[in-house]
């Protein structure tokens, strides 16, 4: 998704302005959609701003590129009333280095690095200071998946957490079933692939935010020794129609749901360790159950650029594979030095793969009035 946004000079006296990072997939990608599956992410240091300013009346947000921040918004209306903290109307505005400009012609870079997820964490933590809850990071992410939900049933909210946690992100998807009977009632059925409705009634939303969600868990991992590398196929991808086209005939071969939750389990051991030689290898392991899985359901997840990628990490010893949905946006490879990196970027240049110049970055922050002016000023 491309966010829209303003661009605005400054922050105004009582604005709430948050910056959240952007994700990529390591391990785990699919599977994690299932109930209770794990995932491991990285956040990289590509940042969106999200800014909410008083205004005179509610801001109207139309169109499906401003859905993300409607549902947040719409999410915090509904804890604020339920809380008994109204406050003034405000206008948001977003600003994002999540992708590039266009510089030759062909449209905007865009890279696969979470624009939703980064403006749904960043408008729940800026709204969040704006109405003066003072929710827990758990509650925060409840929060951000409640509206990420209600605009894409079927995601598994890792994103969202890498994006409110930062660093290595290890994740497990909460049952999306018993989520939407919590909002709207009935025996669930086949609620895991409905939306959860818009208006429920603020104290629903509210008990739905407080209570722990079966199967949801987001922690930070340990930063190891090793980094990941990041490469882009210059082409970008659809999470949501590549997740529909491999779901099409139903839920994920078991096999697979198995297999991707043993690497991914692996890998978040292996970096706790700080063992890159397992963390490479649950990352081979990671990348040979995607290539099985799109065998079985016959949808191209390694991309001919992916796989160039790929093989050029693997001429250096090096772990690689793609990252997220597949079908195009970024391939990840584990590096231990800059003389690796440094020599994995000119072969992707030379298999026409464009490094990204990326790291590591914290989860998302919110920015005082006087801390942002100041760091305007500096």
């Amino acid at each position: 998704m491309s966010v829209p946004h303003e661009i605005e000079q400054g922050p105004a006296a009582g604005e709430q302005l948050a910056h959240a990072p952007g994700k990529l997939f390591v391990a785990g990608e699919y599977g994690i959609v299932e109930p209770g599956q794990d995932a491991v992410l990285v956040a990289v240091d590509r940042r969106l701003t999200f800014t909410a300013r008083p205004a005179p009346q509610p801001q109207e947000l139309p169109g499906r590129g401003w859905a993300y921040v409607a549902a947040a918004r719409d999410v915090m209306d509904d804890l604020a009333r339920a809380h008994e903290r109204p406050r003034p109307p405000f206008r948001v505005r977003t600003l994002s280095d999540l992708e590039d400009a266009d510089v030759d012609g062909s449209g905007p870079r865009k890279y696969g690095l979470g624009s939703s997820a980064a403006v749904t964490a960043a408008a729940v933590v800026a709204l969040d200071a704006w109405h003066g809850l003072g929710l827990t990071r758990e509650e925060l992410l409840r929060a951000a998946l409640v509206a990420t939900l209600r605009v894409n049933p079927r995601a598994s909210g890792a994103d969202v957490a890498t994006c409110l946690v930062g660093g290595w992100t290890a994740y497990s998807s909460p049952d999306r079933a018993w989520v939407r009977e919590q909002v709207a009632g009935g025996d669930g059925g086949d609620a895991a692939d409905r939306a959860i409705p818009d208006r429920v009634g603020p104290d629903r939303v509210a008990a739905l935010v407080a209570a722990p969600w079966p199967g949801l868990r987001a922690r930070a991992l340990p930063t190891p020794s090793f980094e990941v590398a990041v490469g882009w196929s210059g082409r970008p991808a659809s999470t949501v129609s590549l997740v529909a086209a491999v779901r099409a005939n139903g839920r994920l071969p078991a096999w697979f749901v198995t297999a991707s939750t043993r690497s991914a389990g692996d890998l978040a051991t292996a970096v706790e360790r700080d063992d890159h030689a397992a963390a490479s290898d649950a990352v081979r392991a990671t990348r040979a159950n995607l290539l099985a899985l799109s065998d079985a359901v016959g949808v191209p997840i390694e991309t001919p650029v992916l796989t160039a990628l790929v093989e050029a990490a693997d001429d250096l010893g090096l772990a690689a594979k793609s990252s997220g949905a597949g079908g195009g946006d970024c391939g990840v490879a584990l590096v231990r030095t800059p003389e690796e990196r440094a020599a994995l970027d000119r072969a992707w240049r030379g298999a026409g793969v464009t490094p990204l110049d990326v790291g590591l970055a914290a989860g998302t922050t919110l920015a005082a009035h006087d801390a942002a002016r100041a760091g305007d000023n500096r």
